[in-house]
């Protein structure tokens, strides 16, 4: 009798055993299914957040370009004037407000006027150029630039050529280190039409000497120097400056001048310099390349 209530509990054992086994499995399986059904959601929120901001996106660029042919309208009302401005402010919603200047003059040129459209909204800048022909205006540069890079723009002679360059500066919202940016646009012999973007960093122009010197990316007293020579609408690299290092990654005390930087190819020539050319000493940016103060 003894041995069949032991038999009996044995089975029973096993039976609570099994179970409890079964009944952890079970919690494991609904926390798994739990989670998968959390993250579901998560994605669906994602995706429909995302729609929502590429919506708002296409909004602003359909509200954009209708306020800027509203306000080219204004322009062509104006067209036998050659000089002329109207500032306004256009009201796309209760949350979105674009500044509209529409500018007339001789900003390039003293024998062709042109016209500027200027649109700055929540979201950045918005420069379209157009020159005049008659009875007509042709677009003949665009840029658009985020809001939270725009620094300024201006209106120099940047080539050396004597005609007035369009040049818009930024700087990089992102990144470790100096990141002064300027996109120039060139004015053509025509005096009308722009060459495309050519774009610097960090850059000192000097049109007298046709040059553009400035400090490359890189942490303080560790990047390279440029010297850039306009060639046309484009430009040619003269060298690039930067310290010499040993083995060991230290200085030497050593200048070296190349047509490439330290880790690029295709090295042309390699001259070492007891000290840094005075050419670069009051360029923008110069302690930066030194690393003094920094």
């Amino acid at each position: 009798m003894k041995s069949v209530k032991r038999f009996l509990s044995l089975i029973l054992l096993v039976g609570i055993l099994f179970s409890c086994g079964q009944t952890n499995q079970d919690k494991k399986k609904r926390t798994a299914l739990k989670g998968t059904v959390q993250a579901k959601p998560l994605k669906e929120e994602q995706f429909e957040r995302r729609k929502a901001i590429d919506a708002q996106e296409r909004a602003d660029s359909l509200a954009l370009a209708k306020v800027l042919d509203e306000s080219l309208k204004i322009a062509i009302e104006n067209i036998i004037k050659n000089r002329f401005e109207r500032s306004y402010d256009a009201f796309i919603d209760s949350g979105h407000v674009v500044n509209v200047k529409v500018n007339s003059d001789y900003f390039f040129s003293t024998n062709q006027p042109h016209l500027m459209i200027r649109r700055s909204d929540r979201s950045g800048i918005f420069i379209d150029v157009y020159s005049k022909n008659k009875n007509q205006y042709e677009r003949v540069l665009t840029h658009q630039e985020h809001i939270n890079t725009y620094v300024s723009d201006t209106i120099r002679d940047i080539n050396g050529d004597g005609l007035k360059d369009f040049v818009v500066n930024t700087y990089g919202s992102t990144g470790c280190c100096l990141k002064a940016f300027s996109s120039v646009y060139l004015i053509r012999p025509n005096q009308q039409s722009f060459s495309k973007q050519v774009e610097f960093i960090n850059p000192t122009f000097s049109p007298n000497e046709k040059l553009i010197r400035g400090v490359c990316y890189g942490h303080p007293g560790e990047t390279e120097l440029y010297k850039y020579k306009w060639k046309g609408e484009r430009v040619d690299t003269v060298e690039y400056i930067y310290y010499e290092k040993n083995s060991k990654g230290k200085k030497t005390g050593m200048i070296i001048s190349s047509n490439v930087r330290p880790y690029d190819k295709g090295e042309k020539f390699r001259k070492r310099l007891k000290a840094l050319p005075k050419e670069y000493r009051k360029i923008e940016g110069y302690d930066w390349f030194t690393g003094k103060g920094y």
